[in-house]
């Protein structure tokens, strides 16, 4: 299935968090999306203006591994497989490794305990399940202090500290009042400045730059484990080629013809037959392109931009392609322009404007048994990351504020400020085996960045 997330990742990109998971059966790792953003014609947006180096210049891809879940009880008690998989760990590689995705796992389920106690109502319900999440985030930092030391795991443990005390905070931050947990985080602050890790200061003089900086470096750190390497390339070269040098044929048969027809009705050596010549071999070049254009056109439709192969520790698990095309508005499938039409802010938003339909697709393909026999975990898929800048949507868009006159209940005239936003509608069409779904956005922004995502049902 494909587990679908967005958010608005900062004041210019927009994130979309796909998850592939794969099913048992090899064919059920076949999974396809396309993103289609509607831009507004205002905006300037055309092959011209906005090309394909652009749009991936503006698109950052993460893939990463879904991490794997256990419950916080699960990680260090009993028959707990992440601590006893750092515990085997048979050398200083491996041992690294398995710290990392120690914490990833915490991390992880750390979310997840937050998530499962603020959806609670019964305050009773509430208050057990605080006092389970206390003593398993002490039994985890315990569990975690008593392995070996190592330049690995000092930066581990401070991530760990972070990680407990960030996720305790959202808890008190959403309405659950629990001393326990404020105990927790005095006990944790505590430990912080025992191991000399920077906490947060109230009168910090550089404003906490430090433990903001050392932070994200940790969270790249742990997590780096569960990013996979995905070098592209592009798809469908050697087709290319062939399709290419067919075109170059194509010209040349043209220009002998004409040459040999020339020279076999004036001879050799005439003025027809030197213009005749000059002629030709202008309309060769021509020729040419224009067959080198309709074979690229072709291959569009039926190739990639880019290809990768994805991989675990060097070990392949699956493949990955990924394109993006202006699509012209005769040219959208009827599900999705009736998708579209739904989508409308106004009854008549678009009668007067001529939208642009940029189409970004991507296909993946994993295969589990290799998924399983590259780790002792048994990872249930990927994550694709994408975010998408929105900055060169903004380069002619008006003033974010403009004033319109009226004349009030006084009769006196006054300039009122109004906001002037633009929005870029977007559809995701996925497929997974048999089954397809469609998620519908609209994205408010104006000159200033992003206003607001919402999700239109």
């Amino acid at each position: 299935m494909i587990d679908l997330k967005t958010k608005v990742h900062d004041r210019y990109s927009i994130e979309f968090k796909m998850g592939f998971v794969a099913g048992d059966q090899p064919h059920e790792g076949d999974f396809s999306v396309g993103m289609w953003i509607f831009v507004p014609g205002s905006l300037d947006i055309t092959p011209t203006t906005f090309t394909k180096t652009e749009f991936y210049r503006s698109v950052k891809s993460n893939i990463r591994l879904i991490t794997p879940r256990f419950s916080l009880g699960d990680i260090v008690g009993g028959d707990a497989l992440p601590l006893k998989n750092v515990q085997a760990a048979s050398n200083d590689t491996d041992y690294d490794y398995q710290l990392k995705l120690f914490c990833a796992i915490v991390k992880s389920s750390l979310r997840d305990e937050r998530d499962r106690i603020l959806s609670m109502s019964s305050g009773d319900e509430i208050r057990l399940a605080c006092g389970g999440f206390v003593d398993n985030c002490r039994a985890i930092l315990a569990s975690f202090d008593k392995l070996p030391s190592s330049k690995c795991h000092e930066y581990c443990s401070e991530f760990l500290f972070n990680t407990v005390c960030r996720y305790s905070y959202h808890l008190l931050t959403h309405g659950v009042k629990d001393e326990r947990i404020t105990a927790l985080l005095q006990d944790v602050y505590t430990l912080q400045k025992e191991h000399g890790f920077p906490v947060v200061e109230q009168d910090s003089p550089t404003q906490n730059s430090d433990y903001i900086h050392r932070r994200g470096v940790l969270k790249k750190l742990v997590e780096s484990i569960l990013f996979l390497r995905v070098p592209k390339k592009r798809d469908g070269v050697l087709v290319e080629q062939a399709y290419y040098s067919l075109a170059a044929g194509i010209a040349m048969i043209f220009a002998t013809v004409v040459a040999w027809a020339f020279q076999k009705y004036f001879g050799n050596l005439t003025w027809p037959l030197f213009v005749a010549l000059i002629i030709s071999y202008m309309m060769k070049d021509r020729i040419k392109e224009l067959m080198r254009f309709w074979f690229a056109h072709r291959l569009s439709d039926k190739y990639y931009d880019n290809k990768a192969k994805i991989n675990i520790r060097s070990n392949p698990i699956g493949t990955l392609k990924e394109a993006v095309d202006f699509i012209p508005l005769s040219n959208m499938p009827q599900e999705i322009e009736e998708l579209r039409n739904r989508v409308h802010l106004f009854g008549a938003e678009d009668l007067f404007s001529d939208e642009k339909v940029i189409l970004y697709r991507k296909k993946v393909l994993l295969d589990r048994s290799a998924m399983e026999k590259s780790s002792t975990y048994s990872f249930c898929g990927i994550n694709d990351i994408i975010r998408i800048q929105v900055r060169p949507f903004l380069r002619k868009m008006d003033d974010p504020i403009t004033t319109v006159s009226i004349v009030n209940e006084d009769g006196e005239m006054v300039d009122v400020p109004c906001t002037k936003d633009y929005f870029l509608n977007t559809i995701l069409q996925y497929r997974y085996g048999d089954v397809t779904e469609f998620r519908r956005f609209r994205i408010t922004l104006n000159r200033d960045g992003i206003k607001d995502l919402q999700e239109v049902r």
